[in-house]
């Protein structure tokens, strides 16, 4: 990355926090998808213009993560599948697991195969991928002058929209479950000691894993850690600008060791149970939802879908509250989640544009959240309303330090299952936290290097 480009970036991402207070709200309907009666008769849009022609012929591709799409219904399938009765336009949905998906974006990229469509994280997330060898200019349609603030500013790269977003702005807390903290005396922890406190009375009451952990999946222990950017942003002033630079490395910032040996003391004393590196996704929910866990490191819609699996568990009343680890008291941020890309040079761009067009529907908008509760906090458009969680209320209440952009969005080449891998080798002995540090520093080195040839 050329120090001119990361600087436009830069400025981006200061523009994007200041923007992060509340997003625009607006009308909401509850309209579904209508395909047109005569697909060989012009049609008007819901802005007025008129429907291109049934194309039959055309298939587009569109790769996404497995946890990007149909999460918790289909309705990224659904809508796919209105779009090919309006249009005639087939699109081939490929889902990649989780963790297989960058690399195997990647290699699409490098062979060739690019697809119409690909999905990637926004803001400095975004720029491992070339955007300006890959990703089509998206600036002159329609639909960007109806985003979020957040959004304009999260999908915009090297001064241009590079991104088709249906997501929101959400950032990762410790939730907790009120009914029983206030069942054992326990206050909200502020500080390291005061959240080991609060683990021990649980687990002396018999809750043998107070703060649950999604240990299989190697990306989660990075959300962790990329929590804390802000808070040691706050402390090393200009800190992301000067890891983004290269001026600076991972290992010269004592307040990450600090964060990493705590987090290492979490675990060691079992605050995470027996065997948290064997703990599932999905097993979360049961955890979280029948009381067997108090604590867990989540977005601040996850409460709602555990209240839907487990109507008794109260979860729709649970609160956040920041990662008290190495004095962090401050709530951290994504740029707005993930984008939708078009392929710069895919033979069907045209066609592409037209899908994002009929996405951004005001109608199919509103279809899309309603399938994606999870997303409904803050949409990227000001015309889709919002609906803020528990969660997301009391978490700025429970952080007096004030807000921030995590790391994950806010340096370039953050990779969260390899930095987590890293992590789980703390946790298993094999590294010590200086270590983790230094290993992070080497494969940006190296991503450094690759991208300035």
């Amino acid at each position: 990355m050329k120090k001119t480009g990361t600087k436009r970036w830069a400025t981006s991402l200061l523009m994007l926090c200041s923007l992060l207070v509340t997003a625009a709200c607006g009308s909401t309907t509850d309209n579904k998808p209508s395909p047109s009666g005569n697909a060989e008769s012009p049609a008007a849009t819901s802005s007025g213009e008129v429907k291109k022609e049934e194309k039959k012929d055309v298939a587009l591709t569109f790769v996404a993560s497995q946890n990007w799409v149909n999460k918790g219904s289909k309705v990224d399938s659904d809508l796919i599948e209105a779009f090919t009765k309006e249009t005639g336009i087939k699109v081939d949905l490929q889902v990649v697991p989780d963790d297989q998906y960058a690399n195997v974006l990647k290699t699409k990229m490098t062979s060739g195969e690019v697809p119409d469509i690909f999905m990637v994280g926004a803001g400095s997330g975004a720029y491992k991928y070339l955007p300006e060898k890959y990703f089509a200019d998206l600036s002159n349609e329609e639909w960007v002058s109806r985003y979020a603030p957040y959004a304009k500013t999260g999908t915009t790269i090297n001064d241009k929209i590079s991104g088709f977003m249906t997501w929101n702005v959400d950032g990762w807390g410790i939730l907790y479950n009120k009914e029983l903290f206030a069942q054992h005396n326990v206050q909200v922890p502020k500080t390291m000691e005061e959240l080991m406190q609060v683990a021990d009375t649980l687990k002396t009451a018999g809750i043998e894993t107070p703060l649950y952990m999604v240990g299989k999946e190697a990306w989660y222990w990075a959300i962790w850690f990329s929590q804390f950017g802000p808070k040691a942003a706050h402390a090393n002033p200009g800190l992301y600008d000067k890891l983004n630079n290269q001026e600076m490395k991972f290992a010269d910032v004592k307040e990450f060791e600090t964060f990493l040996a705590e987090f290492k003391t979490l675990y060691d004393k079992g605050y995470f149970g027996k065997n948290s590196l064997s703990n599932a996704w999905d097993s979360s929910y049961e955890a979280m939802g029948t009381g067997k866990s108090a604590m867990i490191l989540m977005y601040q819609s996850y409460q709602g879908e555990v209240a839907e699996k487990y109507a008794d568990s109260k979860a729709s009343e649970w609160e956040m509250f920041p990662i008290p680890l190495a004095g962090n008291d401050m709530y951290s941020h994504s740029a707005g989640g993930n984008m939708r890309v078009a392929y710069k040079d895919s033979k069907n761009l045209d066609s592409v544009k037209q899908f994002f067009d009929f996405m951004a529907k005001p109608e199919n908008l509103n279809t899309f959240y309603e399938g994606r509760p999870d997303l409904q906090s803050n949409p990227s458009f000001t015309d889709v309303a919002g609906k803020p969680s528990q969660a997301g209320k009391t978490i700025l209440e429970n952080a007096p330090g004030g807000q921030g952009l995590d790391m994950e969005y806010g340096l370039l080449y953050w990779d969260n299952t390899i930095v987590g891998k890293y992590i789980q080798e703390l946790m298993l002995g094999s590294k010590t936290p200086i270590q983790v540090l230094e290993a992070i520093d080497k494969d940006r080195e190296k991503l450094f290097a690759a991208q300035n040839q």
